[in-house]
């Protein structure tokens, strides 16, 4: 079934002829070597990107293909849930691929939506030790392809401008790497969990939670324990009457085919148009480097909660 926000999305994008916006998708599989088994890893990661329009494959998620549009672009590496799917979000990662940056989702292996034993504990911990690993090796991996004249994203990547987000687990594994990758240069964390397992060293990146007041999975208090390991510009974003799966494209499971939206939560549209209203001129700012109006980040909006140091450094 075809996602009703990508497609929006999409139409969007293409609905001007020439003009810059256009958003690109491929996909490319990075393997690497487990660090629990030392079997080979495959990572199939979607990117998406800058695009010329009238370029590549219309589909849902993007341009299939497409030409990458002239530049040098930053890229921001996804990180999906447990038991998810790099497209997941794509009414984020196809944003920030239209404001200009590139955005590399990898399939984080045992640990996707198409793993029948994701949710095991065998599987759970396997990826838990690898998903770190993953995000570091898409990196490289990313820098590779920018090297390469044969690659259609050579000289097309900013290597010094790296950030990485994720939602959930993905939340987590953002904040891990922040910890252990120097290359890094800001973080974009939703509804994060296991705040309590992260490394002892605080996170000096400028680095942006967004949490879900009513989150009955992790709870919006592991929101605020991320905040509290930040000791760079920081900001907490709290999505009021949201739930866990607010910050997806869809509530409604079709593997499961069971729907977890709940009815007095806001729409999920409210809830993507929120985390836009804070995320993209975050990543302007503190990854691209772009101006923007310290009100962007700074004025709380009607339907949040919001914590703003944009100039903490301990």
């Amino acid at each position: 079934m075809i996602r009703r926000t990508a497609a929006v999305v999409l139409l969007g994008l293409m609905a001007a002829p020439g003009a810059a916006g256009a958003v690109g998708v491929t996909t490319r599989t990075f393997t690497k070597t487990s660090v629990t088994t030392g079997e080979p890893r495959p990572l199939a990661t979607v990117i998406w990107y800058p695009a010329v329009a009238r370029t590549g494959t219309p589909e849902a998620l993007g341009l299939r293909d497409a030409t990458v549009r002239k530049g040098r672009f930053p890229f921001v590496v996804f990180s999906h849930g447990t038991c998810g799917r790099p497209t997941e979000s794509t009414y984020l990662t196809i944003a920030l691929a239209k404001a200009g940056l590139v955005v590399a989702a990898p399939a984080h292996l045992g640990n996707t939506a198409d793993d029948p034993e994701c949710f095991t504990p065998a599987t759970f911990a396997d990826s838990a030790a690898n998903r770190v690993p993953d995000v570091r090796f898409v990196i490289d991996s990313m820098l590779v392809l920018a090297d390469d004249p044969a690659s259609p994203f050579s000289a097309h990547l900013q290597s010094d401008r790296i950030a990485v987000a994720g939602l959930s687990f993905g939340g987590y594994t953002t904040l891990s790497a922040l910890q252990q990758e120097p290359r890094t240069r800001a973080g974009l964390v939703m509804v994060p969990g296991g705040t309590a397992f992260l490394g002892p060293t605080d996170i000096t990146q400028p680095t942006m939670v967004i949490g879900s007041e009513r989150d009955a999975i992790v709870g919006f208090p592991e929101s605020e324990h991320a905040f509290e390991r930040l000791a760079g510009p920081r900001f907490l974003v709290e999505l009021l009457a949201a739930n866990h799966l607010s910050v997806v494209d869809s509530c409604y499971n079709e593997d499961l085919g069971v729907d977890f939206c709940v009815a007095d939560d806001i729409p999920q549209e409210t809830a993507h148009r929120l985390v836009l209203r804070y995320a993209l001129p975050f990543v302007r700012r503190y990854l691209a480097e772009r101006p923007v109006a310290r009100r962007k980040l700074t004025r709380q909006v009607d339907g949040v909660v919001l914590t703003a140091e944009p100039r903490r450094l301990d």
